[in-house]
């Protein structure tokens, strides 16, 4: 067991292992203490974050969502190597627990890996207490790659937490051991959890490598935010790309979204949600969403990572929720396309969007 460290001596003991530090706004602070206990600290726990974009993974994990506020880590791990301080205290990263889990950690006797966590955790324990996060970015679709400067910065933050607090690579593990809900982090270049625990035993075999230079990051604290909506029905025919154009604003703190315009923001990074209310969409079919870039013409230049929503059974309307980040250098704007073999309809849709440049 040992006491959380200060801000401070966090940040210090990260860039002691080598790692690339970046800060990020009000970090120091920024905390979830004021909801449990922090402490004491058991080990460290590694998670992949089910994103795509440095910027905007970063600003998911500080904010958070409605139902989960952030801090969500106390590091990000981009896939640059690059980790970004997000908070020093309590976050809502690691959730309920297996209490044998924990009791092996804390006993660091176990063999290649703790005890397989309970399923449903219904005597958990609360992690949030115990364990240093980090969120990795990542997909989490088991197709997106671990880079090895990504994977490495992982097993660094690992053994600067362990070494801090003289304990062994036995106190890192992944969500997946603590949680049997969890399957974080997997997918092609990474490891596996027993092999990274034999990395970060190589890695605190060493003494570690200093690297003095701190960058400060962008101030992510306080993007533009918009929120739009669209309440006239629109017929999605079969296979043929539809742009949402949004009919009623409520907030456009950057004035970048004229009346019954499509296009939302203009050269930035974004993180936001789209909701979707469709009927009509048979069981098993999809309706594809994602966001398009287009230039200053109109034309489109590009696209984002693309949400399957699938159709379920009855009759009734149904209503989904897609999550889109990422950056574009010129203009946001959303697409949809049915893939249904008979039209559907598009009833309603909103649009909760924050952004920086």
């Amino acid at each position: 067991m040992a006491t959380p460290m200060t801000p401070e001596r966090f940040a210090a003991v990260l860039r002691a292992e080598g790692l690339t530090v970046v800060e990020i706004g009000n970090w120091k602070t920024h905390n979830r203490n004021h909801k449990g206990p922090w402490g004491p600290i058991n080990g460290s726990m590694l998670h992949h974050t089910a994103s795509r974009g440095e910027l905007a993974t970063v600003e998911l994990c500080r904010a958070g969502y409605t139902s989960l506020p952030g801090p969500l880590c106390q590091v990000v791990i981009a896939k640059s190597g690059k980790v970004y301080l997000i908070s020093a205290g309590r976050a809502n990263h690691a959730g309920g627990g297996d209490p044998n889990v924990l009791a092996a950690v804390i006993d660091e006797q176990y063999g290649a890996r703790p005890p397989v966590p309970r399923v449903g955790n219904a005597n958990g324990v609360d992690g949030n207490t115990h364990f240093y996060g980090a969120e990795c970015e990542n997909l989490g679709d088991g197709k997106d790659p671990w880079p090895e400067i990504q994977v490495e910065s992982m097993v660094r933050f690992c053994a600067a937490v362990n070494r801090e607090n003289r304990h062994t690579e036995k106190s890192s593990i992944a969500h997946a051991e603590w949680s049997s809900d969890k399957s974080d982090p997997f997918g092609p270049g990474y490891p596996g959890h027993s092999a990274m625990r034999a990395r970060i035993k190589e890695r605190l075999a060493h003494p570690p490598s200093w690297n003095t230079p701190t960058e400060q990051g962008p101030d992510v604290t306080a993007p533009f935010r918009t929120l739009l909506s669209r309440q006239t029905d629109v017929v999605l025919q079969p296979d043929v790309p539809y742009t949402i154009y949004w009919e009623s604003e409520y907030l456009d703190d950057a004035n970048e979204h004229g009346a019954g315009g499509k296009t939302v923001m203009t050269a930035g990074t974004y993180s936001g949600l789209v909701n979707l209310y469709i009927d009509g969409l048979p069981e098993n079919e999809v309706l594809e969403v994602f966001p398009i870039e287009e230039d200053a013409n109109g034309v489109q230049v590009g696209s984002g990572f693309t949400t399957d929503v699938q159709g379920r059974v009855g009759s009734a309307p149904l209503r989904a929720t897609v999550p889109v980040m990422g950056s574009v250098g010129s203009r946001l704007a959303t697409q949809v396309i049915s893939r249904a073999a008979e039209p559907v309809n598009l009833r309603q849709a909103w649009l909760s969007l924050q952004h920086w440049n």
